[in-house]
Order: C-alpha cells, then structure tokens, then sequence
C-alpha cells in the first residue's frame, strides 16, 4: 500500500446555528490554528463474576471537535468566532470542516455542543491570545469520501 498524507494547506472550517445555515456558515479558517474531529473509544466493563474476571467489550464511540482559535473578541459580532461561541455556549450548533481545499479530500460535518473560549492570555510577552476548547458532538460526523479528479483517476 503506498503512503497517503493529508496536508493542510487550504483548509476551510464553518460554523451555523442551523443545519440548514451550514452552507452560508461562519468561515472561521483564518482564526484557529487547529480543528480537529477526534475520536474516543468507550468500552463497557462486563463485571467478574465466580468463574472468570472483569472484561470489557467495546461501546459506541464519542466525538468532539477540538479548537484552537486566536480570541477575536474586538472583531464584528458578525464575523467573531469568540462572539458565536459565546453567543451560543451550551446550544447545538453545526461545523463543516473541509482539510484542503487545492486537492482531493474529505469533509467531516456534524453538530455539537458549543462551548465557549476564554478572555485574556499571558501578559507581557506580546503572544496572541488563544482559546482551546472542546465541543462535544452530538452524533457521529459525517465524513464524506475524497472527491477522485481526471488526473488522479
């Protein structure tokens, strides 16, 4: 099997209150310094009984988008990622995040619960200020196939 790698160089990340506004969503790219769909493994512990010890089988998976974003916090209220956190901690909201624009690949979209980013950051250093956070997904993405183009097919 030859080496694959997934590069990104273009990468496009919108966020929605709706489902149905994922289209025309927020594009926050240019703000986070990373986004990532992360996958958890959930077991179920089988309890141990006279004859034989504890075990675990394996459970339904939980997901979450993880980001790193620069606090935009001074930006318009329209195009803050900070003030749609914020604005919408705790709602479900919706992400379509889409690794490189310039080359055949996947879109990951779903919904999560959005949390929101921080104020402030280190003083005296003269480093941009940055949230990290965790939003929780409701449900398991969808992760679309690669796109195959003439040249590659």
């Amino acid at each position: 099997m030859a080496t694959t790698v997934m590069v990104l160089n273009r990468p496009t990340l919108k966020v929605s209150d709706t489902e149905a506004g994922i289209a025309a969503g927020l594009a926050v790219e240019c703000q986070v310094n990373q986004a990532r769909v992360e996958c958890t493994p959930n077991y179920n512990t089988i309890p141990a009984t006279g004859c034989s010890g504890a075990t675990q089988s394996p459970g339904q998976d939980s997901w979450s988008l993880e980001l790193i974003w620069l606090d935009d916090w001074t930006a318009a209220a329209a195009e803050s990622l900070s003030r749609f956190a914020y604005e919408n901690s705790g709602s479900q909201v919706w992400y379509e995040l889409t690794p490189d624009t310039d080359v055949p690949t996947v879109k990951v979209t779903g919904s999560a619960y959005c949390a929101s980013g921080g104020v402030g950051g280190t003083f005296g250093d003269g480093s941009a200020a940055q949230s990290t956070v965790t939003w929780p997904c409701i449900e398991r993405p969808l992760v679309s196939e690669p796109a195959v183009t003439a040249a590659a097919a």
